[in-house]
């Protein structure tokens, strides 16, 4: 699973915030070809003063995803489209208040414990 990470306005009801989060999260696992128990995501709410986005709306919600290399741009493109469509019918989030962010990294540039990149070793290879 990605590491996500998702900015939205601290005016919204924690649990439309949780609603977000779970949209996102099958997004990924729908699109992306992630493991469904393997959900990774920091929910941050910030003030629409600290939110300095051009000219998206106070409701406008970031995402940011950090992930292993490999995915094609096909299905980041689907994933792009899901999320967007799914905010939008299911949280009322206009897609034009939705920005994201895919940053792509290396088994070498993870460790999710013990100062050890699990990827590298037999226990999370690929």
């Amino acid at each position: 699973m990605p590491l996500v990470t998702i900015t939205l306005p601290d005016h919204r009801p924690i649990l439309w915030r949780k609603k977000v989060a779970d949209i996102v999260n099958a997004a990924v696992i729908e699109t992306l070809d992630f493991p469904d128990d393997d959900r990774y995501q920091i929910i941050q709410a910030l003030p629409v003063e600290q939110m300095e986005l051009q000219k998206r709306h106070c409701d406008a919600v970031i995402l940011q995803l950090t992930m292993r290399a490999g995915r094609s741009a096909e299905a980041k493109q689907a994933f792009y489209r899901r999320v967007v469509d799914d905010l939008a019918h299911q949280a009322d989030i206009k897609p034009a208040n939705v920005m994201i962010v895919i940053t792509e990294n290396s088994d070498a540039d993870w460790s999710f414990s013990h100062g050890e990149a699990q990827f590298l070793t037999t226990q999370l290879a690929c």
